[in-house]
């Protein structure tokens, strides 16, 4: 892999929880940046990621024949499907007879497959790749955080049942995966992403019992090398995102502004865009500057 390219999984171990809805807004308002992205959709059950979005060409092969090694790289539009916005490119999850998590996890080198195949020069042209997962502990899952190269997006609602998921499963995943440090493979931290918040009190509560588990450490007793840290950001309960779907566009872009006391979804990408990604907050800036899209 391009050492400047951050390859950044967006998981929970939990269905529903809107990884796929972020992972395609997200790279919609990076690559309306200027910042060269790929999705690849890793939800193999259900592929939302590489769906939202019209394609201008769709690759002959994606997810699966990347996973079981019978595409040639050699030639980027074998396995490189392109949307209709610059700069933005999919690999489709095409597993419909789920085939692929027996498999991966029954082959020697299964966890790692993904890492070493985005190492493939093909892939060295962006500057982010975000990996779409599904919401369950399983290899598939484990595979797509092991090929992180520093960072994961951790998605959870702000109800209490589903935190405590999310620190229960998210949180056993990495610990299953800590052997892999021994091969100098480093776990990527994970960034706490709070989606679907709204204003009641019971919302901000357990967004604070959230923080208080990840500031004292006790959600791991391998909290030191297992690093759980909030985003700032929050991203609202609001129809722009239901819209988005519906509409084949990225959320930046249709709502600008607001009146309401929530972030526009304007400002919540850029937010999050700047924290995720302070170097290129320049060119985030330049794109609110624009008025949101190229």
């Amino acid at each position: 892999m391009h050492s400047k390219t951050k390859v950044i999984p967006v998981v929970s171990t939990k269905g529903g929880e809107g990884k796929s809805t972020q992972a395609a807004n997200l790279g919609g308002f990076l690559a309306d940046a200027g910042i060269k992205t790929l999705i690849i959709d890793g939800d193999h059950a259900q592929p939302t990621a590489s769906s939202i979005y019209p394609l201008e060409y769709e690759a002959p092969c994606g997810l699966y024949e990347l996973l079981m090694q019978t595409v040639d790289l050699s030639q980027a539009e074998n396995i490189i499907s392109r949307t209709a916005f610059t700069n933005l490119d999919v690999i489709v999850s095409n597993d419909p007879r789920n085939l692929l998590p027996t498999y991966m996890l029954n082959v020697a080198d299964g966890r790692v497959r993904l890492r070493n195949a985005l190492s493939n020069s093909v892939f060295s042209q962006y500057d982010v790749i975000l990996i779409d997962s599904q919401g369950s502990r399983s290899v598939m899952s484990e595979l797509i955080i092991l090929a992180a190269t520093g960072e994961m997006i951790g998605m959870v609602k702000p109800v209490l049942p589903d935190v405590r998921e999310f620190m229960r499963g998210t949180v056993a995943l990495m610990e299953e995966l800590l052997p892999y440090m021994a091969f100098g493979i480093s776990l990527p931290s994970i960034r706490m992403l709070v989606n679907c918040m709204d204003y009641t009190l019971l919302a901000k509560t357990t967004v604070e019992q959230a923080e208080s588990i990840i500031l004292g450490g006790d959600y791991s007793q391998h909290s030191d090398k297992i690093v759980i840290n909030m985003l700032q950001t929050r991203i609202y309960d609001l129809d722009v995102y239901k819209q988005g779907h519906a509409a084949g566009q990225p959320v930046h872009r249709l709502e600008k502004k607001t009146s309401r006391k929530s972030d526009s979804a304007f400002d919540s990408m850029h937010k999050l865009a700047c924290e995720l990604f302070p170097e290129w907050k320049h060119k985030f800036d330049v794109l609110a500057e624009e008025g949101g899209s190229k």
